[in-house]
């Protein structure tokens, strides 16, 4: 068999077995990413609503105790329903700064108070597998009294 017919034939066996594995990559399913319209934490007493996709609080600021108040956090589609896609084997509210929050769970924790005055405070979903966020971060000023 001459050279050039035996190379010809390898580079075609090579560009077909490569089409088939392109091919079988396609049928991967996609994984979905979440349709958080609205980020909702509540801090205490107190509800916070980051909506419309964006991360305006709907309240200026609020009022912890300087014994720190509990945090839970939901997330919510268009409708006012869960986004069932967010659960805590794969996600998981994150707060900054980090160290003035003791996570419970995925989407709740305790953040500490500290000394009287005002700080800021960061919320976000955070994606656990891809490291990033899908939701936020959210800046709303924290008054502790």
């Amino acid at each position: 068999m001459p050279y050039q017919l035996m190379i010809r034939r390898s580079l075609t066996l090579v560009l077909l077995l490569g089409a088939a594995a392109l091919g079988a990559c396609g049928d991967d399913e996609e994984e979905q990413e979440p349709e958080v319209e609205t980020m909702r934490v509540v801090i205490g007493e107190t509800t916070v609503n980051f909506g419309n996709g964006g991360c305006t609080p709907s309240v200026a600021s609020v009022t912890i105790p300087t014994g720190g108040a509990p945090v839970t956090a939901s997330f919510l589609k268009a409708d006012g329903s869960p986004e069932t896609i967010v659960t805590e084997a794969e996600f998981e509210l994150k707060v900054e700064p980090a160290g003035r929050f003791t996570r419970t769970s995925g989407f709740a924790g305790t953040i500490s108070g500290g000394t009287a005055g005002t700080t800021t405070f960061s919320f976000s979903l955070f994606h656990k597998e891809e490291q990033h966020e899908d939701y936020g971060p959210c800046q709303l000023p924290i008054v502790v009294q």
